[in-house]
C-alpha cells in the first residue's frame, strides 16, 4: 500500500541562468504559492544540462489522483521555478506510489526475487539501483555453482539470510530519509502559515537580526546536517554485512565503528564484508584489489611468506572442479602494497590468507599459515558451497 504519491514530469527548458553558476544533479525547492503537494516543496533533476528536466512533485494519496495534462504539468513546473512566463515544453508525466514495504523471505521453491520486487522505498539516499544489483551479484554466483554442480542446493538458502535484512536496512533508511525533510519546513516555520503571505514572512525572517532569527538559522543548519544521512550514507551503501553458511566466521567480531556508521564505510576483512578496495601494482600500473577478484571465480589472497597458500590453490581448484585464482601481494610480485595500505587492512599475517567469493565477499580466513593449505583451503570452501559429499 502506497503511504504518499508522487509525480514526474519530464520537460525541456533552458535554465541555465538559474543553476549554470551552481550546477547540480539535483535541486530542492521551496515555494511559497505553490500548493501541490501541501507545502510547496518539490525537486527539480537534471537529465541532460542543462535543458531536460525532471521535477517530482507530491500529492495528497487521500484524495483522487491529479489529472495532469500538459496544461497542468506546465503551470506547475513554472511554479516550482518561478518562472511565469518560463518557455517549456513537457515530454511526459506519470504518477507513482512511495512504500515502505520489505521482504523477509527472497525464495520459494525455485522462485527467486531480487530488486525493486522485495525492497520498495522512495528514492531517497537513491538506493534503488545499487541495492537491486546487489542483490543479483549476490543470487547469481550461487545459481550458477549450484547448476554447474559445484555447490550444494543449500547454498541457495543463504540468499534470503542475506539479502533480507539488507533490504530491510534501506527500506526503513530511505523513508526515515524522505521524513527527516519535515525538520527543515519546521526549522523555516512554514509547517503552521495559513497563507503564502505566512509562509513567505517564516523565511524571510531566517535573515533577521533578531534573537527569533538567530534561533531559526540554527535550526535550519541543524536541518540541514540532518540530511547529510541521505546524501551521503557511504555506511549504508557500502557498509553491509552477511551473516550465513556461506560464510565461516572465524572467533573475532566486527570492529567497533569509530565514526558514525551510516555515514561513513569503514572497511574490514572479517568474514562476511566486503573485500576492502586499496590500490597496488608495480611502477607502471595500478589495480584495486577488488578488480583482483572477478565475479567468475574465487580468489585467495595472501603474501609472501604464504606462498604455500598460492601454492596449494591449483590442486585444490582441481579437486573441487571449481574455478579458484591466488593473488600474492609483496614487493617483487605482480602486485606491490604501494601505500602499505592493504598491510593496514588485510587483518591477517604476511602468511595469513583471505578467501574471496565471486560477490566479493571475504568468505574465510586464516590468519596465520597452516600445516596443510591445501587441505584448510578444500574445507572451507566445501562449508561455503555447503558441499556434504
Amino acid at each position: 500500500m502506497d503511504i504518499a504519491g508522487s509525480m514526474n514530469i519530464t520537460f525541456t527548458a533552458d535554465i541555465d541562468h538559474l543553476v549554470g553558476h551552481r550546477p547540480s544533479v539535483l535541486y530542492w525547492v521551496v515555494q511559497p504559492g505553490s500548493n501541490v503537494g501541501g507545502i510547496g516543496a518539490g525537486l527539480i533533476r537534471m537529465v541532460r544540462p542543462w535543458n531536460e528536466w525532471l521535477i517530482v512533485w507530491g500529492y495528497d494519496i487521500n484524495e483522487p489522483e491529479p489529472v495532469i495534462d500538459h496544461a497542468a504539468a506546465e503551470q506547475i513546473v513554472r511554479n516550482l521555478i518561478g518562472d511565469p512566463a518560463l518557455d517549456i515544453t513537457i515530454t511526459g508525466t506519470s504518477l507513482w506510489g512511495n512504500n515502505e514495504m520489505y521482504a523477509t523471505r527472497l525464495q520459494k521453491g525455485r522462485v527467486f526475487a531480487a530488486g525493486d520486487a522485495i525492497h520498495r522505498h522512495p528514492p531517497s539516499n537513491g538506493l534503488g539501483s545499487n541495492t537491486s544489483i546487489q542483490d543479483a551479484y549476490n543470487l547469481a554466483w550461487k545459481l550458477a555453482a549450484v547448476i554447474r554442480g559445484q555447490a550444494g542446493p543449500e547454498l541457495l538458502e543463504t540468499y534470503t539470510a542475506e539479502r533480507a535484512p539488507v533490504a530491510k536496512q534501506i527500506v526503513l533508511r530511505a523513508n526515515k530519509s524522505g521524513r527527516e525533510f519535515g525538520e527543515l519546513f519546521t526549522a523555516l516555520g512554514v509547517m503552521d502559515a495559513r497563507s503564502e503571505e505566512e509562509m513567505r514572512a517564516q523565511i524571510e525572517e531566517r535573515k533577521a537580526q533578531t534573537p527569533r532569527g538567530e534561533e531559526k538559522r540554527r535550526a535550519i543548519s541543524a536541518a540541514m546536517e540532518l540530511k547529510n544521512y541521505e546524501f551521503n550514507a557511504h555506511g549504508v551503501e557500502m557498509g553491509q554485512f552477511y551473516t550465513s553458511t556461506a560464510v565461516i566466521p572465524d572467533g573475532t567480531t566486527r570492529p567497533a565503528p569509530t565514526r558514525d556508521p551510516e555515514l561513513y564505510y569503514e572497511p574490514s576483512t572479517v568474514p562476511g564484508s566486503p573485500l576492502p578496495h586499496v590500490w597496488v601494482g608495480d611502477a607502471r600500473q595500478t589495480f584495486s584489489t577488488l578488480d583482483l577478484a572477478p565475479s567468475s571465480q574465487f580468489t585467495l589472497f595472501t603474501g609472501i611468506a604464504g606462498q604455500a597458500w598460492a601454492d596449494a590453490v591449483p590442486d585444490v581448484a582441481a579437486a573441487l572442479g571449481l574455478p579458484v585464482a591466488a593473488v600474492v601481494i609483496g614487493p617483487g610480485r605482480r602486485y606491490t602494497d604501494l601505500y602499505f595500505d592493504w598491510e593496514r587492512l588485510r587483518g591477517v599475517d604476511e602468511d595469513g590468507a583471505l578467501l574471496v567469493r565471486p560477490d566479493k565477499i571475504v568468505a574465510w580466513r586464516s590468519m596465520t599459515g597452516a600445516d596443510d593449505p591445501a587441505g584448510a583451503l578444500t574445507a572451507a570452501l566445501r562449508s561455503v558451497l555447503s558441499r556434504t559429499t
